[in-house]
């Protein structure tokens, strides 16, 4: 509220703050993750609307393999790693280098379509075997290990018309 005053409810829910920083360490947006339960579990603010709500740009390094994941949390189990707060990445760098890798739920028609779109996008896509969790938080959560999730994201990504058969064999829609 001492930014954008009025944004919020203060009698809201307790939440983690996760500051979208970008390559320059400037802050342009938050994204509020609520503590136990809440009708909005996450509530994104944006100081600069024309960015990507793209959380993690001050530590990638484009010039390598990186990963994009669907929640902050995730990205901070993974190496090189971002996170995109939204379905949208307009703006990324290399992208010749990016995996997308969105949760494990091949019966959730919004992750099926995204994934559409990012095969057609002519990106990377993690096509997930059956693992222990529908997202990486969960999979640490029940066990696994950041480099053992890191294999099975580099063994199980595809592009291109491969990609596209993956992702009719993967769903469950």
């Amino acid at each position: 509220n001492s930014l954008i005053p009025g944004k919020l409810d203060m009698k809201e829910h307790s939440r983690l703050i996760l500051p979208f920083i970008d390559e320059k360490n400037e802050v342009f947006g938050f994204q509020g993750r609520a503590f136990g339960s809440s009708e909005l579990r996450y509530i994104t603010i944006m100081l600069d609307e024309s960015r990507d709500k793209i959380f993690g740009l001050n530590d990638l390094t484009p010039t390598k393999k990186y990963s994009i994941v669907e929640g902050p949390i995730d990205s901070l189990f993974l190496d090189n790693c971002i996170a995109m707060a939204g379905a949208s990445f307009n703006d990324l760098p290399n992208k010749e280098n990016a995996t997308v890798v969105y949760d494990n739920e091949p019966r959730n028609k919004q992750i099926i379509e995204n994934m559409n779109k990012s095969v057609k996008a002519g990106m990377n896509v993690c096509f997930w075997p059956s693992t222990p969790g529908k997202d990486i938080n969960e999979m640490i959560m029940n066990g696994m290990k950041s480099a053992d999730i890191q294999l099975i994201i580099d063994s199980n990504t595809f592009s291109g018309l491969e990609a596209e058969m993956k992702l009719l064999t993967w769903k469950k829609i």
